[in-house]
């Protein structure tokens, strides 16, 4: 095992007060001493107390650096304002509702990403607060998978079983077709090489963009022997505005990668 492996990470806030500190001590204690690493927080205008806090952040650990844009183009932009910044040689986007519970996890998935070099993008397995398992192990979607997980988790079930691979027990390793943006391990190579997210998206569908453009390239793989929680803030099934900004994404994602129906 190298002991000088460079791993990056990028956190991209807007209004993540309550959250900031937890994700940087979080990662700082769990990212094994072996990597040398940079965290990398995008915040993307926030009115709280966000930005005060990074740099309080920065002040404990000389490898927290924060950017802000002058204005906020959306969470895949947030993402690549760093590329130019990057020299590691793993870059893993984390959101700030993310916790990793277990030091060894980041250390497993880099091990076996060194061990496969044919990976472009690893997915470990993401689970609720409980640990139950959100299931987020997903084919690449259609229309109708799409607006079955807007009307009900009731209707067509098997189908919607089907599309997030549930009869696999989230315990094998696979092709995944679309990861979740909460947590994403990318060889740097390869996140520059797919020139990171399509900044057409403001919100949603991104994460399924860039996971299909990694399989064009390389491959992303669901890797459930490495887990991380998630909160999981689902805000676009609560208000208005976030499930229009869901379905203006899912026009953008269908027009580009064709009308897939079902």
């Amino acid at each position: 095992m190298e002991k000088n492996i460079e791993v990056s990470y990028c956190i991209v806030t807007f209004n993540s007060a309550d959250k900031i500190c937890k994700i940087i001590d979080n990662l700082e204690s769990m990212t094994p001493k072996i990597y040398s690493f940079t965290i990398y927080v995008v915040d993307n205008g926030s009115t709280d107390e966000t930005v005060a806090l990074i740099n309080k952040e920065k002040s404990k650990y000389r490898n927290v650096e924060l950017i802000v844009p002058a204005r906020n183009k959306g969470f895949g932009a947030g993402n690549n304002m760093i590329m130019d910044e990057l020299k590691s040689k793993y870059h893993i986007l984390v959101n700030p509702d993310i916790s990793i519970r277990d030091p060894k996890q980041i250390e497993i998935m880099v091990n076996y990403l060194e061990s496969n070099k044919e990976i472009g993008l690893l997915s470990p397995k993401i689970l609720n607060t409980d640990g139950t398992v959100q299931k987020l192990y997903k084919y690449n979607p259609s229309v109708l998978d799409m607006g079955l997980r807007f009307i009900s988790p009731k209707i067509m079930k098997k189908r919607q079983q089907w599309f997030v691979h549930d009869e696999t027990g989230y315990t094998k390793t696979g092709k995944i077709e679309y990861a979740s943006g909460a947590f994403m391990v990318f060889r740097t190579e390869i996140f520059k090489q797919v020139s990171g997210f399509d900044e057409r998206y403001f919100m949603y569908m991104e994460d399924a963009d860039i996971t299909r453009k990694v399989n064009s390239v390389s491959q992303a793989q669901f890797f459930p022997q490495a887990e991380v929680f998630h909160e999981w803030q689902r805000e676009n099934h609560k208000k208005l505005k976030y499930t229009m900004i869901t379905i203006f994404s899912m026009i953008k994602y269908f027009n580009k990668w064709g009308w897939k129906i079902w």
